[in-house]
C-alpha cells in the first residue's frame, strides 16, 4: 500500500461526545490474552454496542453484528469473507474468556447472543439458563446452549493468589502460559500459597524445577 492509500483519522469532533467506557482489566488483562486483531475489534465493538443499550441485561446478537457493514468492513474489505471472519473473531473472544455466549431459539430461528464476562453478564446468563427472561429485549423460545464458565487462566490465578497484574509482569505471564500446562500453573500457584510464598519469582522457580526434573519427581518446596 502506497502512502497515498493509507487511511487516516480526521480527529475527534468538538461538542458533546458519547463515550464507551472500558474497565481497567481490559488494559491489564484482556490485552494480555488477545492475540488477534479481528478478535480485538470484535471485543471493542461489543463494548461499544452494549454501551448504547439500556437496562441491566445487555447483550449483543450475532445477527445484529453481521448486519453492521461498517463493523464488517473493519475486519476485511472482502465481502465474501466478512461473515466467517466475524464469527471467528467472536469465537476467539469467547475462547479467551472475554465474552460469554448462549445459543437460543427466537421466533423460530437459532440465534447466538454474547455477554461480557462480567458480574452482570454472568448473572444474566445464569438467569436465562434458569428460565428467567425478565429484562430481555428478546424473549427466547428455547435455550439451546450456554457457554460453560471459562476455566481459570494464568492472569486470573495471579490476581487470585498474588495480586494486581502490572504491565511489567504481563509478558512473563503470557510466556509462562505458553510454556507450561494449565494444571501445572494452577498447582504451582497453590503450592506457593501453601508455603507462604505467593510471589511470582517463587512460582516461576517451581515451574522451572518441574520442567527440569519432572513434576512428580520434584520435592514440593
Amino acid at each position: 500500500m502506497s502512502e497515498d492509500e493509507v487511511k487516516t483519522f480526521p480527529g475527534f469532533t468538538a461538542g458533546r461526545t458519547r463515550f464507551a467506557h472500558l474497565p481497567e482489566a481490559f488494559f491489564t488483562q484482556v490485552l494480555g490474552v488477545v492475540d488477534d486483531l479481528a478478535e480485538l475489534k470484535a471485543i471493542l465493538y461489543t463494548f461499544w454496542r452494549l454501551s448504547q443499550g439500556r437496562g441491566d441485561v445487555r447483550y449483543l446478537r450475532l445477527t445484529d453484528a453481521l448486519l453492521d457493514l461498517q463493523f464488517l468492513d473493519t475486519l476485511t474489505p472482502v465481502r465474501e469473507q466478512q461473515e466467517a471472519c466475524a464469527r471467528e473473531a467472536f469465537r476467539r473472544a469467547v475462547q479467551h474468556g472475554v465474552l460469554l455466549e448462549i445459543d437460543v431459539q427466537h421466533q423460530g430461528k437459532g440465534e447466538r447472543w454474547f455477554f461480557l464476562n462480567s458480574p452482570k453478564g454472568r448473572e444474566a446468563l445464569a438467569r436465562i439458563r434458569a428460565g428467567d427472561y425478565e429484562g430481555l429485549a428478546h424473549r427466547p423460545d428455547e435455550i439451546l446452549q450456554a457457554t460453560p464458565q471459562p476455566r481459570p487462566n494464568i492472569f486470573r490465578l495471579y490476581e487470585q493468589y498474588v495480586g494486581v497484574i502490572t504491565a511489567s509482569i504481563s509478558e512473563e505471564l503470557r510466556q509462562a502460559e505458553r510454556d507450561f500446562p494449565e494444571d501445572w500453573l494452577r498447582d504451582a500457584f497453590q503450592l506457593a500459597v501453601a508455603k507462604g510464598k505467593p510471589h511470582w519469582p517463587y512460582i516461576r522457580a517451581i515451574l522451572n524445577n518441574w520442567a527440569k526434573n519432572g513434576k512428580e519427581n520434584s520435592p514440593q518446596d
